[in-house]
């Protein structure tokens, strides 16, 4: 066995649960003692799409990121927290989602991310990056992933997560550069960026999940689990195949495992804990028409590309007109003239940045004709 995946079970959010169970995980692993060493500056990367409640599962619970923290004073270490949402800073992201208030009773500083260009030399697509440039700064980097669907990458686990590590806005022009060589181009521009940056550790908090259209607007899902690894294609395989997702509908998993970036398979994976089999979740609920698109090949996909994907639309009965999609835009397709938001659907390369950042939920995806018409025979022949 080439990696190792631990799987822990925790139920629910009580503190000292949380950080029996993380310990649990890292235990099976050798300890957190294998990763970081004393004196070391740690940098805490969670999920801070944007600041929401910790109800509402869309960043990486305080607790999560309050027991790691702990963990690495206790070995002696440096711990600090960052991430860089769209549209906040990460202070203010963090005081939203519960990080901030762990940031301050441990006294643990929450770092900015300033942008600086890199070269990525040993990349295999992708040369030069813009990150935050505490990224390089740190000794060490502990990745505090969430467990959630995402409606362009089917999963946002371990590997996407490392996609916070672009600042800010800058992400939207990531979105723009690959929009025209499809989602696999996508993916193989985050695995260059998850081995760059590359985390010493991915911990990821399954512990109530995100399914639906995630990751900003989907449903809670109670899943019970933290999984850890050193490896994020092996720990993003073992959460696919936990919530019965095939890897060639995770876009990131897909091209890890033909262009063999990290330990995508699961025979060479040693997972320790929990079976899989175990904690198996066999309806987690995909994004809607996901599984559908994954489908489809890509000549077909660019030929009859509007009537075969879902575009984002304005639901009008919600919106409060924030404008914060305007914001978060990189192609300006989305205008606000007298009386609504409006997308331009031939400007819109489907990054769904729209929808991820929009506070209301007010954004949801509506299929072209094909894929409603696929969509129904599905449901007539209960292949829902």
């Amino acid at each position: 066995m080439s990696t190792t995946v631990s799987i822990v079970r925790c139920p629910e959010y009580r503190e000292e649960q949380v950080y029996k169970s993380i310990a649990e995980a890292l235990d099976l692993l050798g300890g957190l003692r294998q990763f970081i060493s004393p004196g070391e500056k740690v940098l805490l990367k969670p999920n801070l799409l944007i600041g929401r409640p910790p109800e509402k599962c869309v960043t990486t619970h305080p607790l999560v990121v309050k027991a790691v923290a702990r963990m690495v004073r206790e070995a002696g270490a440096f711990p600090v927290i960052g991430d860089s949402p769209q549209l906040d800073s990460a202070r203010k992201a963090c005081d939203k989602c519960g990080i901030g208030d762990v940031a301050r009773e441990l006294g643990v500083e929450i770092v900015e991310f300033e942008p600086v260009d890199l070269s990525n030399p040993d990349g295999r697509v992708f040369k030069n990056f813009t990150l935050g440039k505490v990224v390089k700064e740190v000794d060490k980097i502990i990745n505090l992933a969430k467990l959630k669907t995402h409606s362009l990458t089917t999963l946002t686990l371990a590997v996407k997560n490392m996609f916070g590590c672009v600042p800010a806005a800058r992400k939207g022009q990531w979105h723009v550069r690959t929009h025209t060589a499809g989602k696999e181009y996508f993916a193989r521009m985050l695995l260059d960026l998850y081995y760059f940056v590359k985390p010493t550790l991915n911990i990821v908090d399954g512990i109530i999940g995100m399914e639906g259209q995630g990751p900003g607007f989907g449903d809670p899902r109670p899943i019970g689990l933290v999984i850890a690894g050193a490896d994020g294609v092996a720990v993003d395989r073992v959460i696919a195949e936990i919530v019965n997702i095939p890897a060639e509908q995770v876009p990131i998993l897909m091209v890890a495992l033909r262009d063999g970036y990290g330990t995508g398979r699961l025979e060479e994976i040693a997972v320790l804990g929990e079976s899989i089999e175990g904690v198996k979740v066999a309806d987690f609920k995909t994004p809607q028409f996901q599984d559908m698109m994954a489908k489809i090949p890509g000549p077909i996909m660019r030929l009859l590309k509007a009537y075969l994907t879902a575009q984002p639309t304005v639901k009008k009965e919600q919106c409060v007109e924030c404008e914060m999609c305007l914001r978060a835009c990189p192609r300006e397709c989305i205008t606000h003239p007298a009386g609504a938001i409006r997308i331009n659907e031939e400007a819109c390369i489907q990054c769904l940045c729209c929808m991820e950042i929009c506070p209301q939920g007010a954004i949801e995806l509506r299929p072209g004709f094909l894929l409603k018409l696929f969509s129904g025979i599905r449901k007539v022949f209960g292949r829902n």
